[in-house]
């Protein structure tokens, strides 16, 4: 990892958010506890990258984006993770991926035991299926980012995009904690290209831009926004 994240006690399965582990039968995943560590991650600490041994995460708390970086350092996100949400499931199976997993947001995760889980799969049908299913639901949610980075504009792209991010604050509001560069690499467009998306979302009303972030004033506007029809804007 590239930062040294403190290692804390693994919470009781009571306290762990719903979500994957809540999947499993109630004593594998007590055993997939029993072995795992939990790590406190900084905001922008990776926890994974492609060069490294397969990791099954499971968030906490916190936000986790898993993304892929071409050769002249363009990057794209290919899914987020929240609480209760498990990264890096299929890199149990296939040992490594040309993924990155990183912190958006300070997070506390559970690192669970690889060589455990792939003893699981090999022996216990329930906890096989319940592993299938996660990765057959991730895979869809793969299809349709593929559809739309294929499909949709660039200004619904990065409404999706702040609505995926957006976080109650402590005024209530809601905001999303990310920079314009951040946002393009998200969708693996330019900065250029995302600030005059982001211009025409301020003019229209729906986001406005502070030094916590991006604040999504009219979370249904901009939803309405993000479902429309597809315009010809340049990518």
């Amino acid at each position: 990892m590239e930062h040294d994240p403190g290692q804390r006690d693994v919470p009781a399965q009571e306290a762990i958010p719903a979500g994957f582990l809540a999947t499993l039968p109630a004593t594998a995943a007590a055993r997939l506890l029993a072995d795992a560590v939990r790590l406190d991650i900084p905001a922008g600490g990776i926890v994974y990258r492609d060069e490294e041994r397969g990791r099954a995460i499971v968030v906490l708390d916190g936000l986790l984006r898993m993304y892929m970086t071409s050769s002249d350092g363009r990057q794209v996100t290919i899914r987020y993770a929240r609480s209760g949400e498990v990264v890096g499931l299929a890199l149990v199976i296939a040992g490594s991926a040309p993924v990155t997993i990183q912190a958006l947001t300070s997070a506390s995760v559970v690192a669970l035991r690889v060589d455990v889980l792939r003893a699981m799969l090999e022996t216990d049908p329930a906890v096989a299926r319940a592993c299938a299913e996660e990765l057959a639901r991730q895979l869809i949610l793969a299809f349709d980012e593929i559809a739309d980075q294929a499909f949709l504009s660039v200004r619904q792209r990065v409404a999706r995009q702040l609505l995926d991010l957006a976080v109650p604050a402590d005024d209530g509001t809601m905001v999303a904690s990310v920079s314009q560069q951040e946002l393009a690499d998200a969708i693996a467009s330019g900065r250029e290209v995302v600030s005059r998306a982001l211009h025409e979302l301020q003019r229209a009303g729906l986001v406005s831009s502070t030094r916590a972030g991006i604040v999504v004033g009219d979370p249904v506007g901009l939803s309405d926004e993000a479902s429309r029809a597809a315009r010809a804007d340049p990518d």
